[in-house]
């Protein structure tokens, strides 16, 4: 009987931690789960862009930067004046914009992460009272609405970037170069 007593405590000693942790609001953590995936999903689309290729249009533009000006202030063709143009202001707005503006959102990303989990936990271990429960929860998903437009202006300034320099790049360069003086 002494033998049975320490096997009964020890049974009733797992079923109580068995209870503890159970997660106290399922569906609240189902939502939280959501937000997780999605904030995951919104970091690898950043990750996906390479800084160090806009870095190096970046660097290329500069050097071209202010030939492009002054050719712009010449009376040019339409035909010729519009490309030039584009991707004047795709380099000049839409890199700027994603050299800016991916190491902050990768910065929010994680920290939303962050947060998120620390919720997700908060709300699984019930420590969190159902006012500030749903506030929080509000929070998070309204700040990653916010970094998803972030987003999702940073993927379309990039894509602009490519789409300009891929299309105008060597044109622009060889517009730019001085005139072949070798006979």
């Amino acid at each position: 009987m002494t033998r049975r007593a320490p096997i009964a405590l020890l049974a009733a000693f797992i079923l109580t931690l068995g209870a503890c942790t159970r997660n106290a609001h399922p569906e609240l953590l189902a939502e939280v789960d959501v937000l997780l995936r999605r904030a995951d999903s919104l970091k690898q689309l950043v990750d996906t862009i390479d800084l160090a290729t806009y870095d190096h249009m970046d660097s290329v533009f500069r050097g071209q930067r202010t030939a492009l000006e002054e050719l712009l202030k010449d009376t040019l063709a339409k035909e010729q004046a519009v490309p030039i143009g584009n991707y004047y202001r795709a380099m000049d707005r839409s890199l700027g914009r994603v050299r800016k503006e991916i190491p902050g959102l990768r910065a929010e990303l994680e920290r939303s992460r962050t947060q998120l989990t620390d919720l997700r936990h908060d709300i699984g271990r019930d420590r969190l009272p159902e006012g500030p429960r749903t506030t929080y929860l509000q929070q998070e998903r309204l700040m990653l609405d916010q970094l998803e437009k972030g987003v999702t202006t940073v993927t379309r300034s990039a894509g602009t970037c490519q789409r300009e320099w891929q299309a105008r790049h060597r044109a622009i360069a060889e517009l730019l170069a001085p005139p072949d003086t070798t006979p």
